[in-house]
């Protein structure tokens, strides 16, 4: 029997990183704020016996921080993966359709999806493709990630807010593995991530997410030409940042006129329109 789960994308607006090396998966993560989106991954799972078969979009393909989630669940089967926005760009994708698979799983095999948490946090952190996304798009919402790791280790403030929001691809995909290894790029994380925090606890409303969030871009000189243009052609319009970490910007505001801006700065298929998904990470059939 298949079954089928839906996993909201993820965009984080600043993080810190800690040292975790040494501590269990489900004491290791980022500290830091961000939202879920209406557009992520859908995965239809159906279980057999033996080897996963993963197929992203009509491609069959080799998926690590899929298939590690998986392989804890069951021995093999075939996953159907359908995506709303690219990978690589800073919308949590690969935690998208890692937790998605591991839902449907676990549904298929009448145990509870809540579990496969666990497996895709692991799996993330393992393969370097996020070290906390799968934690805020399992509860969707706003949320502030006070403590790393997995509850109850780990500290999670979810608020629901009703907004859309505007995102747009403005340049090549960026490895996520590649930026959280290099010892230089995490110790400027680290410095101007925990300086964020400090300031945004205190008083962790929307508004100072979003100015925090351009504040955290340029700090650690994340922002490259194209993000940077679009930024700029809509300060006073709108607030918004880039999405860490990926050649990309989210933005606030009248709708309409964003995407008409921003219409100037790319192309139109690559902007979409959504809005921040309060209910996270479900089984939907």
């Amino acid at each position: 029997m298949t079954r089928k789960a839906f996993c909201p994308g993820h965009i984080t607006g600043f993080f810190t990183l800690t040292d975790s090396n040494k501590k269990p998966m489900n004491r290791t993560g980022s500290r830091g704020a961000g939202f879920s989106i209406g557009l992520g991954a859908t995965a239809e799972v159906n279980v057999g016996e033996r080897g996963w078969v993963i197929e992203v979009d009509g491609e069959r393909t080799a998926f690590p921080t899929v298939e590690k989630t998986l392989y804890n669940i069951a021995h093999g089967g075939e996953v159907l993966i359908t995506t709303d926005i690219p990978f690589s760009q800073g919308f949590g994708m690969s935690g998208a359709c890692a937790l998605a698979s591991g839902m449907a799983a676990l549904e298929d095999l009448g145990e509870d999806p809540s579990k496969a948490l666990e497996y895709a946090h692991s799996s993330e952190v393992f393969c370097r493709t996020g070290l906390g996304d799968v934690v805020a798009q399992s509860l969707g919402g706003f949320e502030t990630r006070i403590k790393e790791g997995l509850p109850p280790d780990g500290e999670i403030k979810k608020q629901k807010i009703e907004r859309e929001v505007v995102i747009a691809v403005l340049g090549q995909p960026l490895i996520t593995p590649d930026i959280l290894s290099d010892p230089l790029l995490s110790e400027w994380i680290k410095l101007f991530g925990n300086e964020c925090m400090e300031e945004f606890l205190p008083d962790n409303g929307f508004d100072k997410f979003l100015d925090l969030s351009l504040q955290f871009a340029e700090d650690t000189k994340f922002i490259k030409e194209q993000v940077g243009d679009a930024i700029d052609a809509l300060r006073g319009t709108a607030k918004g940042s880039m999405a860490m970490i990926g050649n990309s910007a989210f933005f606030f505001g009248d709708t309409d006129e964003i995407i008409e801006i921003l219409e100037e700065q790319t192309d139109p298929d690559n902007i979409y329109l959504t809005s921040i998904d309060n209910e996270g990470a479900r089984i939907i059939d």
